[in-house]
């Protein structure tokens, strides 16, 4: 038993390692490229081709409205846009949607609400729908839970100003980050993610993905790369490294953000990283091969490897996390000599990087980024709380489970609570853990083992958080609907 917790406590280790390269390479990058001399974005626009704005949308009706008033105050030639509300949904969303199709369209615009009557194929269903029938040259999306500023199309389109510009993508801003510890956390995660990553493989010319949504799409680049493909929960990357191997390339605008609403419950967050986590390694499977015997230079091809298979860490993570006390316990008792340990260590170099990089997105953001900093403990605890239900999603791609796209829950600012239908044993399964990672921490007090304690720390705090969270949010929506119709009321 104890060298069956060595060898597979080594080989997470392992695991680990391998990935921290990661955050070390990008840091290469960003000093590398700090100094270089910013460009002026702001291109002329020579002339204004038509454009056809795609709103894929299901069960939005605290957010419909917003969107769409938002889309028909875009600064462009009215006669130049079409708007298609991609409308999948099955609940009053489908009146609200057409109601406000019929007002715009009385106002002049080319709006037009498209009912497929089916679900089929998902967001990337719709999408292709759409594109089937979109009489624009360029293809602008945009998902519910985002606002997009006037002059989007005035700033971005003029960056398809060569014959292989076939995508641009802006930044994702925050519209509630000051909600919660864990829209904050989100907020920094989400911010490295485009300002470091995003910006970072544009300069070094590497692979970079559409992030669903807040970009801009050429038609011609979509139907040569195939179209959208719903084999996998993760289209935009598929899409992305499709058209990328075709080719075309696309361009990334860090200093244009498009303001959007994180989830603000642990359940419409779990959903959403789950989504995440499943699709990407789906597109791993289908892609990364064909990646891996393109002309890309090797430097390209392994952190293309890293971008599509990074979730892999939750599984490492939920198994450094239930090893943690008896490899703790070995260490106190003397079974396991100090020399292992001593060579264990040496795998945790990678524990600085991300926290790195997670500073110098904020310091390269926001001028009072010092008080941001403390939110980086949420990052890393929530990340490490995700690594339950993030590996059943991925287990559930490496089994070719049968897609399922789960909308993540929106309510546009509302003082709205989402029930979200689910027997899942997931928050139970956290609390569970949470409360074996608090008797590993103080087991590793206790006996002085210092260097243990903040990693034990950050595991007990991510799984009570997202699993009590859960729990308490489920309680608080099952109340019958009088109950808090009458409380409302009072």
């Amino acid at each position: 038993m104890v060298l069956f917790t060595i060898l597979f406590y080594t080989l997470i280790l392992v695991v680990l390692f391998l990935y921290s390269f990661h955050p070390y390479l990008l840091i290469y990058y960003y000093f590398k490229f700090r100094n270089r001399k910013k460009e002026t974005r702001d291109k002329e626009m020579k002339d204004c081709p038509v454009v056809t704005i795609q709103l894929p949308i299901y069960n939005e009706k605290y957010v419909v409205n917003r969107l769409i008033k938002h889309v028909a105050a875009l600064e462009y030639p009215r006669d130049k846009i079409e708007i298609q509300i991609l409308d999948d949904s099955n609940d009053e969303t489908v009146t609200i949607a057409a109601n406000l199709a019929k007002l715009y369209q009385a106002k002049g615009y080319d709006i037009k609400h498209v009912r497929r009557g089916t679900r089929e194929g998902f967001k990337a269903g719709a999408l292709q729908y759409g594109l089937e029938h979109a009489r624009g040259e360029y293809l602008a999306i945009f998902d519910a839970d985002f606002i997009p500023p006037p002059d989007f199309l005035i700033k971005l389109l003029p960056e398809f100003d060569g014959p292989d510009v076939g995508g641009v993508q802006a930044r994702w801003g925050h519209l509630n980050p000051d909600d919660s510890f864990l829209t904050r956390s989100q907020a920094i995660g989400l911010d490295n993610h485009f300002i470091i990553e995003q910006q970072l493989r544009s300069q070094a010319e590497f692979f970079i993905n559409f992030n669903g949504t807040c970009g801009i799409w050429s038609k011609k680049a979509i139907r040569d790369a195939g179209g959208w493909h719903s084999d996998t929960l993760a289209e935009d990357l598929d899409l992305s490294y499709r058209v990328q191997l075709r080719g075309w390339q696309i361009r990334f605008r860090g200093d244009y953000n498009v303001p959007g609403e994180l989830p603000d419950t642990a359940d419409s967050f779990r959903i959403q990283q789950n989504r995440w986590a499943k699709g990407t390694i789906q597109v791993a499977m289908k892609l990364l091969p064909r990646v891996l015997k393109s002309r890309m230079k090797p430097l390209a091809k392994y952190e293309a490897f890293v971008h599509m298979t990074c979730h892999l860490n939750f599984i490492a993570m939920l198994g450094l996390a239930i090893f943690s006390l008896p490899v703790a316990y070995c260490k106190v008792e003397g079974i396991i000599p100090n020399g292992y340990y001593l060579f264990a260590s040496f795998f945790t170099i990678g524990v600085f990087g991300y926290p790195l990089l997670y500073i110098l997105s904020q310091r390269r953001l926001y001028p009072d980024y010092l008080k941001r900093l403390p939110y980086i403990l949420g990052v890393i605890s929530f990340s490490m709380g995700l690594s339950v239900s993030n590996s059943k999603a991925l287990f559930e791609a490496f089994l070719k489970r049968k897609n399922n796209f789960t909308r993540t829950p929106k309510t546009g600012g509302a003082n709205q609570s989402y029930r979200i239908e689910s027997k899942s044993l997931i928050p139970i399964i956290e609390v569970l853990l949470g409360l074996y990672m608090l008797v590993a921490l103080i087991y590793v007090i206790f006996n002085n083992q210092i260097i243990l304690i903040p990693f034990l720390f950050f595991y007990t705090l991510g799984f009570l958080n997202l699993g009590f969270s859960s729990i308490r949010d489920e309680i608080l929506t099952y109340r019958p609907q009088e109950a808090l119709c009458s409380r409302e009321n009072s």
